[in-house]
């Protein structure tokens, strides 16, 4: 049953989260519903994977460029990247407070 609504692609859930990461982060987050909207609107929505979809609302305009240049990898490697910028961050505060 195919009634080319937003939703049919996307969850409303993603849908909320999107406009509420737009809303947030204003003028460079509205990237995101409108990313989705494209995407659905060319009827390329069922094609991501829920990686991809979250990666985009999470990460903003840095997740839009993974996506759509590396697909599901594209994400994965994103987050990889994310990961390791987050444990460095922890072990430089962690030797910062050490040597004071």
């Amino acid at each position: 049953m195919d009634t080319d609504s937003l939703t049919d692609q996307y969850s409303i859930i993603v849908w909320l989260a999107a406009i509420l990461v737009g809303l947030l982060t204003i003028p460079v987050g509205l990237l995101v519903p409108a990313y989705f909207y494209i995407k659905a609107d060319r009827g390329e929505g069922r094609e991501q994977s829920a990686l991809e979809v979250w990666t985009v609302i999470l990460v903003g305009i840095f997740g839009i460029a993974a996506v759509e240049l590396g697909g599901r990898k594209g994400a994965k490697i994103l987050w990889g990247i994310i990961v390791a910028l987050f444990v460095l961050s922890i072990l430089g505060g962690v030797a910062l407070f050490a040597f004071l």
